[in-house]
């Protein structure tokens, strides 16, 4: 038996796997690399599995996996491997029971320059949206436990996963998410974003609802969460919300949301803002259409306003938005 690749050589493998796989026997090549020593490289080989969506090394995934459960602080530091591997068997939404409860449940905490740090919050994230793609009946009974986990990236994982059960008891979780806040405006960040895909008709008035919100970041969230969702019933809520505030940052982000539906009445709504507001708010209106620059009968329908209302600030905006 010949030795085993150090870690710069298989990297450079798995490189060219990745590349150019039609060169490569996956069974061969790739699926022993997921066996390596370094953690770096299982992580790696992972990885190319989830992007070369070579479905038949989901097994062998789950194998290594349950392999560095054995001693994950060891075979594992910083949980690179653990959570590649979760993330691909995620992607090509394999039934992988096993891993997922291992990896919902796993803390990890390693030491740092300051208080130790728990490098398996993203894992345990993961893993609730792998249950919750295999249906598995307690999907909503482990991902209440990740809504009061301490780390960020654990209850955005919990929430993303609660979302795509699409039960009726999984609005109304979020929406309770929703109502009683979190520490980190990501978090509500995703539970909007969550309730306006899994319920897009009860649920646009009721993300609206947080545009009024004081509390830091939280309004922004819930205006960029209505702009992604491109619901046509979020327009009036948007538009309404610009009239009624006053803080310049948010106003901001809500007209970049309104640019963010795609809509034809929306591009619409922000050329009139573009035209008639005072300066400020027209220059603000004409930076959320930047995205549309490109198209050439829009930019030329800006470029005569501008000329036409011949401020110079606003000019200078368009010449850095639009010809930069």
């Amino acid at each position: 038996m010949g030795r085993a690749p150090t870690t710069e050589t298989a990297l450079a493998a798995i490189r060219a796997i990745r590349d150019t796989p039609e060169k490569f026997d996956l069974r061969r090549d790739l699926a022993p690399l997921l066996r390596h020593k370094s953690n770096h490289v299982i992580a790696a080989a992972a990885d190319t599995v989830g992007r070369l969506e070579a479905v038949a090394l989901a097994p062998d995934l789950a194998e290594v996996f349950e392999d560095l459960m054995k001693n994950p602080a060891k075979l594992d530091p910083r949980c690179d491997a653990l959570t590649a591997i979760a993330r691909t068997l995620v992607a090509l939404e394999h039934p992988a029971w096993k891993v997922y409860f291992a990896g919902i449940r796993h803390v990890q905490m390693e030491a740092s320059f300051g208080p130790p740090v728990d490098t398996a919050a993203a894992l345990r994230g993961l893993c609730a949206q792998g249950l919750a793609r295999m249906s598995h009946p307690d999907t909503l009974l482990e991902c209440v436990k990740l809504l009061v986990d301490a780390q960020t990236s654990a209850r955005c994982g919990a929430i993303r996963a609660i979302g795509e059960t699409g039960q009726p008891a999984a609005e109304l979780l979020l929406r309770f998410k929703a109502l009683t806040g979190d520490q980190d405006d990501e978090v509500l960040g995703e539970c909007f974003a969550a309730l306006l895909a899994m319920a897009p008709a009860q649920s646009a008035e009721f993300v609206a609802s947080f545009l009024n919100s004081r509390k830091d970041g939280v309004a922004e969230r819930a205006a960029l969460a209505l702009g992604e969702s491109r619901l046509p019933a979020a327009l009036p809520l948007l538009c309404k919300a610009i009239e009624e505030t006053i803080e310049p940052v948010l106003r901001r982000t809500l007209l970049a949301a309104v640019a963010m539906l795609r809509q034809d009445e929306a591009v619409e709504f922000l050329i009139t803002r573009v035209a008639e507001d005072s300066q400020n708010a027209a220059i603000d209106a004409l930076t959320a259409l930047a995205p549309y620059a490109r198209d050439e009968a829009l930019r030329n329908r800006i470029a005569a306003i501008v000329e036409q209302r011949k401020i110079p600030n606003l000019r200078a905006a368009f010449e850095r938005e639009y010809q930069g």
